[in-house]
């Protein structure tokens, strides 16, 4: 304990001056620049995570519904706008989210919570499975026909932007709501000078082991992949993760010195030290054997909960889909014997107004509630989210010792690029990653040359 209190105090001074430069910046409205960096806290981030370099002294476009396609899309239950309320009755306001298991459960508490303690505003939430969220955003909100809120991580903050998705909320938040979370959370919500969102909860992958097959966590990357080899059988996997794409494999291109964007903001793909965290996960696939291939996710929580997998890569959102009673334990990525750190993508999930809002500002107001410390509350203790409010997860790490891996593994991990180009990437790179590891004839040099190619001439094609 005295040791947490140490480590949390040790924070404290830094997250304070980074929060208030930054405060400066989103929201009083100044020509000064944001942070140019976008790390993790205390930990130095790689240059792909700067802020975008456009004219710094302009602010975003304020796209509007007319820039997008013409066609209206048909609606339907989930693409059709809130009615008008009528006379005394509370605003409707529509809101998306992706959330399942625990942490569904914990955000319905909350929503009825906030309906339930006044009668002015009344939101309404709807569940939105994970994959086609993107694109019901980004087809359905510029048309006018998407919800008032939606949440999902600060990744897609630049590309929505660019579609008239987002509606800036810079000088509608004052500083000390803004206080309230760790600043490098707040940050990642800032693009171009304009504040974007509030923020929720920081997800990034963490090791979560069975307790009944490993005691305790392995302390080096070689002591993991030891244990794993010796666990494997035909009833039982090694290390289960979803291995074939950019999210989970970037934890490896950062441990051998790779990078998404090089110093220009150049995608970095075709490099030596990408093609050595290919090769290190195309070995722990094809000689150790314990990196199985085609694991979605629902196979990772189904193979944990079986104990048919001792060690899994995942993030908090794993946490409730755990059977309850299971033995598990969770512990930071370890490092390699020779000091070589994977490093897990940061993701800063948070609640964005949309632009086409016919109800921004009780939109707005909804929001600081559902970012505020009551719902921070709830969501961290009976949904397991480390939450981006600043007190609530200080208090969550003297309570929950999970808290503080996932809080540390935080200072050991890679902000999100969230620039318009890093949306033309995924695809690639995902192809490139998968083909390298578990295509037994495939090169992964060639594989990353070719997704380098695609992802270059993609950007090449949007500046057009």
């Amino acid at each position: 304990m005295q040791l947490l209190e140490k480590n949390l105090a040790t924070l404290r001074p830094g997250l304070a001056a980074l929060g208030l430069a930054l405060i400066l910046s989103a929201c009083g409205g100044k020509k000064d620049a944001p942070p140019a960096e976008t790390k993790a806290p205390e930990t130095a981030a790689p240059a792909e995570t700067a802020a975008p370099a456009a004219d710094e002294d302009v602010k975003a476009p304020e796209a509007t519904a007319d820039a997008a396609a013409p066609a209206p899309a048909p609606k339907d239950d989930n693409t059709t706008a809130a009615p008008a309320p009528g006379a005394g009755e509370p605003v409707e306001i529509v809101l998306w989210h992706a959330y399942r298991a625990g942490e569904a459960d914990a955000f319905a508490k909350v929503v009825d919570q906030y309906n339930a303690s006044q009668n002015k505003i009344h939101i309404r939430a709807q569940a939105v499975p994970y994959d086609p969220f993107v694109d019901k955003v980004t087809i359905t909100v510029p048309r006018g026909q998407g919800p008032d809120l939606f949440i999902f991580a600060h990744n897609m903050i630049g590309n929505w932007v660019e579609q008239g998705v987002l509606e800036p909320i810079s000088g509608q938040i004052d500083g000390e709501t803004l206080k309230q979370y760790l600043p490098e959370s707040v940050k990642a919500l800032v693009y171009r000078k304009n504040l974007y969102g509030l923020p929720l909860a920081m997800k990034s992958l963490v090791l979560f082991y069975n307790k009944d097959l490993v005691p305790e966590p392995p302390q080096t990357m070689e002591d993991l992949v030891a244990k794993a080899k010796e666990l494997k059988s035909d009833e039982r996997e090694g290390i289960v993760y979803q291995a074939g794409g950019l999210y989970f494999h970037a934890m490896w291109i950062y441990a051998f010195g790779g990078q998404i964007f090089d110093a220009d903001h150049n995608p970095a793909f075709d490099t030596p030290e990408q093609l050595a965290a290919l090769q290190y996960v195309r070995k722990l696939h094809f000689e150790d054997k314990i990196v199985p291939k085609g694991i979605s996710g629902f196979m990772v929580t189904s193979l944990f909960n079986e104990g048919k997998a001792p060690f899994v890569f995942n993030g908090p959102w794993f946490r409730p889909e755990i059977n309850e009673g299971l033995n598990y334990g969770i512990a930071t990525i370890p490092a390699f014997a020779d000091g070589k750190t994977p490093k897990p993508m940061l993701g800063i999930e948070a609640i964005f107004v949309t632009k086409t809002s016919k109800h921004k500002e009780e939109a707005l107001e909804a929001a600081k509630y559902l970012a505020g410390a009551d719902s921070a509350g709830i969501r961290m203790r009976e949904g397991k989210q480390p939450v981006c409010h600043k007190a609530t997860l200080e208090a969550g790490a003297t309570e929950d010792a999970t808290m503080k891996v996932f809080l540390d593994q935080a200072q050991n991990a890679v902000l999100m690029d969230a620039s318009p180009e890093m949306q033309l990437l995924w695809t690639p790179a995902d192809i490139a990653i998968a083909a390298g590891i578990f295509v037994e004839d495939r090169d992964p040099a060639a594989e990353l040359k070719k997704a380098q190619e695609k992802m270059v001439s993609d950007i090449a094609k949007r500046g057009k």
